[in-house]
């Protein structure tokens, strides 16, 4: 029986976005005869120890962790990495070692574990860095320590059998980095929004809850991050604030860095077309994305091929059309492109975005007929079973 280890800073029952795609994954393997294991850290609903889950061996390990304070963010990453190092080491060998981006520069312990295990080795790379600290300003950029942390970067990621981008705008900057293209394998992040039924326009009862009304609503939904593109969109409801346009609704769920600066904008330019939600817990995501018309998934243009906001794929599952804020090459925006599931919208163009928004408010269909299609769209692919490729050609 084929073993692979994970290694990753969260899993499930503690938060964040990469945990719950690795648990998806995890049990896909399992379900497909693969032993499986992940290496950890422990977190706010979790303790440090060995447990099971579904079938996956949970190995937790200690760790501090900050999100608040920049500094003791940046030494908790980087004790984990040694920490996660030496703990692998007295791990069972597994056939395959995969290394994500959580921590950033988890990577560098591949090859080393590869010199004492002799595993095979993919790093699952759903961010890039050094290029995004250094696009959100955390060091300057082309600076003496971006420079380096890209070289050993680079050059780790060539010394792993495979790396896995979530994205085709994420494969053009590997290839830059020196990638050969037998290398590379573009999986999205795709699998465990199924969980997430689709809601039909008449289910209103998350509106009901919410004092929402029958408002037209354009929902974004999940972390309001540094890489997000806001401004478009506060523009767009300005001018149709302007223009008199009621019974639209601009609907923010969630939470992130950039939460207060938008609800202090909003209160400035007092626009009442816009409402905050807090984060909606797993159990009734279905519901929440479902009280939506359209959704919004947005990217600051330089953020290109550095990330793909897998938020995207919980939209495509909602059965509702994205309008995606953000550069013509990302991922998000080739999809919408290529399946007609949405409109993208550059950043800066919020005349375009309110000419958008009209047009679907105006036809039903249209929006019915694309958020259909968009579920079904997503049904065709599968992350576990794209994976299980991936892993399976190290075998051979």
């Amino acid at each position: 029986m084929p073993s692979i280890l994970f290694i990753n800073r969260v899993y499930p029952p503690d938060d964040g976005a990469t945990g719950r795609v690795l648990e998806y994954l995890c049990r896909g393997l399992v379900a497909r005869g693969w032993t499986v294991s992940v290496l950890v850290t422990a977190g706010g609903r979790s303790s440090a120890g060995l447990s099971i889950k579904d079938g996956v061996v949970i190995h937790r390990i200690g760790g501090a962790f900050s999100k608040k304070n920049l500094f003791l963010r940046a030494l908790g990453y980087a004790l984990m990495i040694p920490s996660f190092f030496f703990k692998s080491l007295f791990l069972p060998r597994a056939d395959v070692v995969v290394t994500m981006t959580d921590p950033p520069m988890l990577l560098v312990i591949g090859p080393l574990i590869r010199l004492f295990k002799g595993s095979r080795l993919i790093h699952w790379a759903q961010d890039l860095y050094p290029e995004v600290a250094e696009e959100l300003g955390v060091f300057p950029k082309g600076g003496i320590v971006a420079r380096v942390l890209t070289m050993l970067s680079s050059s780790t990621m060539r010394a792993h059998d495979r790396t896995v981008a979530v994205g085709r705008c994420m494969r053009k900057r590997l290839l830059a980095r020196g990638l050969r293209d037998d290398q590379i394998r573009v999986i999205p992040n795709t699998g465990v929004e199924q969980e997430i039924g689709e809601v039909p326009r008449g289910d209103l009862a998350f509106r009901d809850r919410n004092g929402l009304g029958d408002d037209f609503i354009i929902e974004y939904s999940g972390n309001m991050g540094r890489a997000h593109e806001f401004e478009t969109v506060l523009d767009a409801a300005l001018k149709l604030r302007d223009q008199g346009e009621s019974g639209i609704l601009f609907l923010f769920v969630g939470n992130g860095p950039r939460e207060e600066w938008l609800k202090n904008e909003v209160n400035r330019r007092t626009l009442d077309n816009v409402r905050f939600l807090p984060s909606q817990p797993a159990s009734n995501l279905g519901e929440s994305l479902g009280a939506a018309d359209l959704h919004l998934v947005t990217m600051r243009p330089q953020m290109e091929g550095l990330v793909v906001p897998s938020k995207f794929y919980g939209v495509m599952a909602s059965a509702r059309p994205c309008l995606f804020v953000g550069p013509m090459e990302s991922e998000v925006a080739q999809v919408i492109r290529e399946f007609g599931v949405g409109e993208v919208i550059p950043p800066g163009e919020s005349a375009r975005m309110v000419s958008v928004i009209l047009s679907y408010r105006n036809s039903g269909e249209r929006v019915l007929e694309e958020g259909l299609r968009a579920r079904s769209c997503l049904q065709s692919q599968d992350a576990a079973e794209l994976f299980l490729i991936t892993a399976s050609e190290m075998l051979e």
